[in-house]
């Protein structure tokens, strides 16, 4: 039981060595390229976040290129809210065959935008102040992509269960362990990126991966099989966002609509490592009663302080989030459970009032 232990902490420590984030304040603010940005927001139902993210930009107004919001029939006042906050917003006027909405939307952007570097951005983030100057100067421009998991700022309890699901993506990416050097970077997040526009363009965009759930992922991937290098980070002082602020039964929902898909889309060695780590984690859980009750704690606490560590660099997650770890992972078995009975049995997923055939 102690070799099982003690490799499970070794694996958390190889998986989350080191997560890069925005928030060197003595580095001198890039703010040449702002001029050059197209951000552009795929959006479908998202009158109530647009205010949040629009109202993030709303200082650099005259500084960007454009802000585009391609509005994808949406059944609510998201084409109205973006135009009332000053962004140029493109109405989609069909879904074509074959292409999944949130991809549709962002090739229709993308083809629309007039800037040298994009910058998408889902309608549930938000732009913190200075944040797009940091990410600006840590963009080395062509030959790369940025992707960001934006740093999760919660509210509520029920926000905390959160927690497992951003561990395991971001493991699973493969993107922040010692040997990075030697095995790149296969795959992207899907809230944020940033590349420019030559090099969008020259990979197939979105268009090359119309037909995947996982329009991030798959992405990614293009760009490193056509020689792009991609590099990951946590919006921690550059992208925020509020997940699921309706409640807990759409944070279920929520996550539960492509995460099995999402799995089965990953590369399968840090697939497979991070299933040995979460797998540890519950082994020492289902055995705990065969230490002692100091070592039992010890162990315990020493589990709880890797991985509140590691969730200060994901959100502003509380100390009980850790604390309460055995609860947030078997809330996340649960859900992934649930959604491969929706992937792989059910073979559909309803989300913003669209239903999707896996």
């Amino acid at each position: 039981m102690f070799i099982i232990v003690a490799v499970t902490f070794i694996l958390g420590y190889i998986l989350f060595y080191h997560i890069p984030i925005f928030d060197d304040k003595k580095s001198r603010l890039q703010k040449n390229n702002l001029g050059s940005l197209s951000i552009i927001v795929p959006a479908r139902n998202e009158e109530h976040n647009l205010q949040y993210l629009l109202g993030s930009l709303a200082p650099y107004k005259d500084k960007l290129k454009e802000i585009i919001v391609v509005d994808d029939h949406s059944t609510d006042s998201t084409a109205k809210v973006a135009k009332n906050l000053g962004a140029k917003v493109i109405s989609l006027k069909s879904l074509p065959k074959g292409w999944f909405g949130k991809s549709f939307g962002c090739w229709s952007g993308a083809k629309s935008a007039s800037g040298e570097i994009f910058l998408f951005l889902d309608a549930d983030t938000m732009v913190e102040k200075n944040g797009l100057e940091r990410l600006l100067r840590g963009f080395q421009g062509r030959g790369e992509m940025i992707t960001i998991q934006p740093y999760h700022k919660t509210e509520k309890f029920y926000e905390s269960f959160s927690s497992f699901f951003h561990l395991v993506i971001m493991g699973s990416l493969g993107a922040f362990h010692p040997f990075s050097k030697w095995f790149p970077t296969k795959g992207a997040f899907g809230q944020a990126m940033l590349v420019s526009r030559e090099d969008y363009f020259s990979w197939g965009g979105h268009e090359s991966i119309q037909g995947q759930i996982m329009e991030n992922m798959a992405f990614g991937f293009k760009a490193f099989e056509l020689g792009g290098r991609v590099r990951a980070y946590s919006g921690k002082g550059a992208i925020t966002m509020r997940m699921y602020p309706e409640g807990f039964f759409s944070l279920i929902q929520g996550w539960s609509k492509s995460f099995a898909s999402g799995a089965m889309n990953t590369n399968r060695m840090y697939l497979i490592i991070v299933s040995l780590w979460i797998s540890g984690i519950m082994t020492f859980l289902l055995n705990i009663h065969t230490f002692s009750l100091p070592l039992g704690l010890f162990v315990y606490l020493l589990f709880v302080f890797q991985l509140g560590r590691i969730l200060l660099r994901v959100g502003n997650f509380k100390w009980h989030t850790s604390l309460l770890f055995p609860i947030m992972l078997l809330f996340f078995i649960f859900v992934f459970g649930y959604s491969c009975f929706r992937t792989f049995i059910k073979k559909n997923i309803t989300w913003k009032n669209r239903k999707i055939d896996m």
